[in-house]
């Protein structure tokens, strides 16, 4: 077998490898300092094995060496995209803005809440408001104990009045 087939194997041996263990342990945002450890990690288990075969087989010392940065490069990516993979499980995201004021509509999935919250130029953020999300159909209702909002085809109504229609945007991750 050539050297591009071997390695083109090997990759996609890594990426299934890789995609499975990213997937069980399913990376939330907070762990995401954790790529610091895993990508060099896969970079000294690839040159580890190029050792151990440079004295047994080394004409496969050479794929593994160069699957080493292969193989690091596709832990970064599948990293990322596992923890992008953990938030659009849990949350979905609307914003808007009113004067100088962004604000955003987070729900999550798990226990059907939402939470509101108000981003100023300054840069602060603020949440302002928390409750129940419920589903039904394409609509999307908001309540909390003395409000309800509704989300329908990407517009949020009664914000601050019960006539108000503001156009949502959906932030995708």
């Amino acid at each position: 077998m050539k050297l591009f087939t071997k390695l083109f194997l090997l990759t996609i041996i890594d990426f299934i490898i890789i995609w499975f263990w990213v997937k069980e342990i399913d990376p939330e945002p907070s762990i995401s300092i954790a790529i610091v450890i895993v990508v060099p990690g896969v970079i000294f288990i690839n040159l580890a094995i190029a050792l151990i075969l440079y004295f047994t087989k080394k004409e496969y010392s050479k794929i593994f060496v160069i699957n080493s940065f292969i193989s690091a490069i596709l832990m970064y990516f599948l990293f990322l995209k596992g923890i992008e993979r953990h938030q659009n499980l849990r949350y979905e995201s609307w914003k808007f803005n009113r004067k100088d004021t962004i604000f955003a509509i987070i729900h999550s999935k798990l226990d059907n809440t939402f939470s509101m919250t108000e981003s100023t130029n300054q840069g602060s953020t603020t949440e302002f408001l928390e409750g129940k999300f419920r589903r039904n159909g394409n609509e999307y209702y908001l309540t909390t104990d003395s409000t309800e909002y509704k989300i329908r085809n990407e517009y949020l109504f009664g914000f601050r009045n019960s006539t108000d229609s503001i156009k949502l945007t959906k932030i995708e991750r």
